[in-house]
């Protein structure tokens, strides 16, 4: 095929135009294959040059794609993969970004584990199982989460335990389950959750107590006799964690 004309685009890159199709490729590629002394070239070796510029083009994305963040391989991967990049395009993307030194696991990890730590209610858990989903081994992992001092996450727990009982209308037993299960699904140890819950004491909501039980009433009212309405609010009670409520007394 003849070369007819070189069309400068962008992003260092030429539209060439031929007398039977145009391709757009980086000048890095123009100029290792000679392309500007040449005028004729055979569509085999023009195939090769595309394939050539195709691992260009996948390590120029990926840099792009860094450049927003930080990434793993694994993310890099993704990314490439939604972008159509074959595998052999995304190994090269890959292996270059690791040999230019952009693909560091100790910068990333650190960085992960500050933010992870600084903006969001979350423990060691948390932290190593999200470093694991994006592609970190556990023994990769471990080093950097032991330095983390022990006192982080206990401050954490205690600060959000705090915040939540300002709030609360649960029964003791209610709040501390809740909680307890919250603090473990965002990665917290059980053992030092418990060690803040246990030394709870919270004294009876006793407006709570009296919605509740006027609005069970009148729903229940309504269908049964006296003592099943009673029956029906002191399992609810006993559901949500009160207990030795003197439902007389309210009702």
């Amino acid at each position: 095929m003849k070369i007819l004309k070189y069309k400068k685009t962008r992003n260092n890159e030429y539209l060439i135009t031929t007398d039977k199709e145009n391709y757009k490729l980086y000048d890095d590629i123009i100029i290792k294959n000679g392309l500007l002394l040449k005028k004729e070239v055979s569509e085999k070796e023009m195939q090769k040059i595309v394939n050539e510029n195709n691992l260009l083009k996948a390590y120029y994305e990926s840099l792009k794609f860094l450049s927003i963040k930080l990434r793993t391989e694994k993310e890099i991967a993704t990314y490439l993969k939604k972008k159509e990049y074959n595998s052999k395009e995304i190994e090269y993307a890959l292996d270059r970004l690791s040999r230019d030194g952009y693909l560091n696991h100790q910068i990333y990890i650190e960085a992960y584990i500050h933010d992870m730590l600084n903006l969001y209610l979350v423990g060691e858990a948390k932290i190593q199982k999200d470093l694991i989903t994006l592609g970190f081994r556990e023994e990769e992992i471990a080093p950097y989460l032991a330095k983390i001092e022990h006192n982080i996450y206990l401050d954490k727990i205690n600060k959000y335990i705090t915040k939540k009982l300002k709030a609360n209308k649960k029964s003791e037993n209610e709040f501390k389950r809740k909680t307890l299960n919250e603090l473990i699904n965002k990665g917290f140890n059980k053992n030092d959750v418990l060690s803040f819950l246990d030394k709870l004491e919270i004294p009876i909501n006793e407006e709570e107590v009296k919605k509740i039980i006027t609005r069970l009433a009148l729903k229940y009212n309504r269908k049964y006799d006296l003592n099943t309405t009673k029956l029906k609010i002191r399992n609810y009670l006993y559901t949500k964690g009160y207990s030795n409520i003197d439902i007389d007394k309210y009702l």
